[in-house]
């Protein structure tokens, strides 16, 4: 099936994009076939060319090149599947797997796409759309366009990540570090646990430690405050109910605010452990600068009406950021439906995203 007409009323045309995108699966990993439709709504536009590196794809305007670069960016997968496979409307909600997290965004860039006049442009967006954003960092399809299509995010001015955010503009992110701790023990009969040294006894008072950290806000101007937090996520240990266990596994994750490096990161964790326990870094992903000072993002920022908030998670602006690209997150999706079962978008939400995107770009110059 193709994408609406144009004829067809803009929300009617969102609202058929959105339960066509969530009706085809994907899943971190298995985002070939929406990948695929994707390049065949992408090449029915007299306007634009088509990129695809792998399951990536990328929708640029060649008569704007040279003008400054805009990205806008939102992934194609979607976390396990929850009996939501199949979108339902009801109303002015879209409800389905994936449909605020975020498949409202691609709806929307679909739906500029088939509208925007680039001779009405000062910049040039660039479209893009990667795989494996809900799994782990190095995972992330981003990563396959910057080792086999450089060129698009060459020389680029800002980048949007359409995550969800109810169409606030969120600046910065916090970075995500997970550690592996193992706290190790001696095996024992339960009856005789003297002959023996308790893992699991021997790590609580760690545990108790990491929960006693206090949070830390770090604030940027009066508007903008992340919140450092640090917990213990989860928890493995023992084999048997009559043996002392020898060996607990714990996952630790450090959300860290944007004034700190992975370095900085990976040293508070290793100096709170301490002898406690081995470490393990098993991922871990940059915080994102705070573009406020960006002048497209302040223009972003005055399209929206002014309103500014932080982060308080991880996207891929922190991944931008250590690219030395300026990223904010501006999306339809609801932030508090990302991941329900009965996950769900609004039609209204997603045509004020449209607007918003179609007043930046339309009023957006080049102001070095």
């Amino acid at each position: 099936m193709t994408s609406p007409s144009p004829s067809v009323p803009r929300a009617d045309r969102r609202r058929a994009l959105l339960v066509e995108l969530i009706n085809i699966p994907t899943e971190s990993h298995h985002e070939h076939h929406l990948a695929n439709w994707t390049e065949t709504q992408l090449r029915q536009s007299p306007h634009g060319e088509v990129l695809r590196a792998g399951d990536e794809v990328v929708f640029r305007f060649p008569a704007l090149a040279g003008k400054p670069k805009i990205i806008f960016c939102g992934h194609l997968d979607t976390v396990p599947a929850n009996d939501n496979q199949t979108a339902r409307v009801e109303g002015d909600r879209v409800y389905g797997l994936g449909a605020t997290d975020l498949k409202a965004g691609l709806a929307v860039f679909l739906d500029l796409i088939e509208t925007l006049d680039p001779a009405t442009l000062h910049v040039d967006p660039v479209f893009l759309f990667y795989t494996c954003e809900e799994v782990a960092y190095q995972e992330s399809g981003l990563l396959v366009v910057e080792r086999e299509l450089p060129e698009v995010l060459q020389d680029t001015r800002l980048a949007i990540c359409v995550e969800p955010t109810d169409n606030a503009i969120e600046l910065g992110c916090l970075g995500n570090l997970h550690a592996e701790v193992t706290v190790r023990g001696k095996a024992a009969h339960s009856a005789r646990p003297w002959f023996g040294e308790n893992a699991i006894h021997a790590a609580a008072p760690l545990i108790e430690r990491i929960a006693a950290v206090p949070e830390r806000s770090v604030d940027y101007g009066e508007q903008l405050r992340y919140r450092e937090v640090i917990s213990v996520t989860t928890i493995t240990g023992g084999d048997a109910r009559n043996v002392i266990p020898d060996t607990l596994r714990m996952n630790v994750n450090f959300r860290f605010a944007p004034d700190r490096s992975r370095e900085d990161a990976v040293t508070v964790v290793r100096e709170l452990i301490g002898d406690a326990g081995a470490i393990e870094i098993t991922d871990l992903s940059p915080a994102g600068r705070v573009a406020s000072e960006h002048p497209f993002c302040r223009a972003l920022v005055a399209a929206a009406g002014g309103a500014v908030r932080a982060k308080q998670a991880w996207t891929d602006v922190g991944r931008f950021s250590e690219w030395g690209i300026d990223a904010v997150s501006c999306g339809p999706g609801i932030p508090a439906q990302a991941h329900q079962k009965e996950e769900y978008a609004t039609i209204g939400a997603m045509t004020r995203s449209a607007v918003l995107f179609e007043r930046f770009l339309q009023e957006v110059r080049d102001v070095s």
